[in-house]
């Protein structure tokens, strides 16, 4: 997750979500939402706690250089996913999985480049203007022209001033649940189980500067944009209490379930048997700026005013380690990690099943 707008975040108090709030009749079902899982079984347990804290460990070692973009460790990281999206069977848009852009090529990013530069300059750190985000896609069935995306950034701040930067929670833990979820719908599509709708795995690099790696996708989808139904995000999955996950899916926080019926109530399904407890953050967190610090964001804001595309961030909150050298692959809960990826995972297939369209209520 990029830099807060304020130098210091305030300590966060969650509250839970108990039961629907106004704008749940949106949600296109007259009964009670129950979705049968027993199908894609095989997928859900193929995400573990063993191959998230392996592709954690990787992302984050010290060869990796904390994975700024266009540095050594970035090229290896962004190669290990495009190899690893091939070997679960996703497809390129393109000859090589990479959708390679310039900073300056981002029409509307968060800042300027300008702006970065003098930053950078003022603090005696050298920022490169190359970047190369990683997608894939599965095809789907009986909507295959519709598309679902889910996205994780791979990036993180490198070394600065000799200090190295893993990212472990910060983000190798989303990058490595994105890579589990594809694992599980490849498996699926090996025995003949595909997603109605076909899903995009997007790998963002250049989020830590200003969401400039989703910024581009999102202008320059390989795909039409208004065929994209939703997206999922998953930044920093794996860190705090075992059984919090905190939903993000309004600029305005607290209203999410009367905004984002469809995916709330899906969340809500996934979960059942999870036994997470769904959080959202409370008004104040409005002036941290949370919703617009990650790259679901993007997306929000490429689409019409008019015609929002529903979107849901997955995240554990910040930490002392957050931006710290200290956010090293031995302190994630890879448990956590992977109850989050299959909630994520869950919901998505819901989504990819569910006959009409999420909605995102105004």
């Amino acid at each position: 997750m990029k830099f807060s707008r304020k130098i210091a975040a305030s300590t966060i108090t969650l509250i839970v979500i108990i039961g629907l709030v106004a704008g749940i009749s949106a949600f296109s079902y007259n009964k009670p939402y129950s979705y049968d899982f027993s199908a894609i079984e095989t997928g859900i347990n193929s995400i573990t706690t063993e191959e998230l804290q392996e592709t954690i460990d990787f992302l984050a070692a010290p060869q990796r250089e904390g994975r700024r973009n266009a540095t050594p460790g970035s090229f290896e990281a962004s190669n290990y996913i495009a190899d690893t999206l091939i070997s679960y069977g996703f497809k390129s848009f393109n000859k090589n999985y990479f959708q390679e852009f310039d900073l300056r090529d981002v029409q509307n990013p968060d800042f300027s480049v300008e702006r970065l530069l003098a930053w950078a300059l003022k603090n005696e750190y050298t920022i490169d203007s190359r970047a190369r985000n990683v997608v894939g896609y599965l095809e789907g069935t009986t909507k295959k022209n519709e598309y679902i995306v889910i996205g994780a950034h791979y990036d993180h701040l490198g070394v600065q001033n000799g200090k190295l930067f893993p990212g472990a929670d910060d983000n190798a833990s989303g990058t490595a649940g994105v890579l589990e979820i594809a694992e599980a719908l490849g498996e699926l599509a090996k025995q003949g189980i595909r997603p109605e709708r076909s899903i995009i795995t997007v790998f963002f690099d250049a989020e830590e500067w200003g969401l400039w790696g989703s910024q581009y996708f999102a202008e320059n989808p390989p795909i039409p944009f208004e065929k994209i139904v939703s997206m999922f995000n998953l930044d920093m999955i794996s860190r705090n209490a075992q059984d919090e996950v905190l939903l993000i899916g309004s600029p305005d926080l607290t209203d999410f379930a009367s905004r984002s019926p469809t995916l709330y109530e899906m969340l809500k399904t996934a979960n059942a048997d999870i036994g997470m407890k769904l959080l959202i953050p409370p008004e104040e967190l409005r002036e941290e700026q949370i919703f617009w610090r990650s790259d679901q964001a993007s997306f929000f804001v490429q689409s019409p005013e008019n015609n929002r595309i529903p979107v849901i961030f997955l995240n554990s909150d910040e930490h002392p380690d957050y931006h710290q050298p200290s956010d090293t692959a031995n302190k994630i809960n890879a448990l956590k990690a992977r109850n989050i990826t299959r909630l994520a995972f869950k919901t998505l297939w819901q989504l990819s099943d569910f006959e009409g369209l999420p909605i995102y209520n105004e």
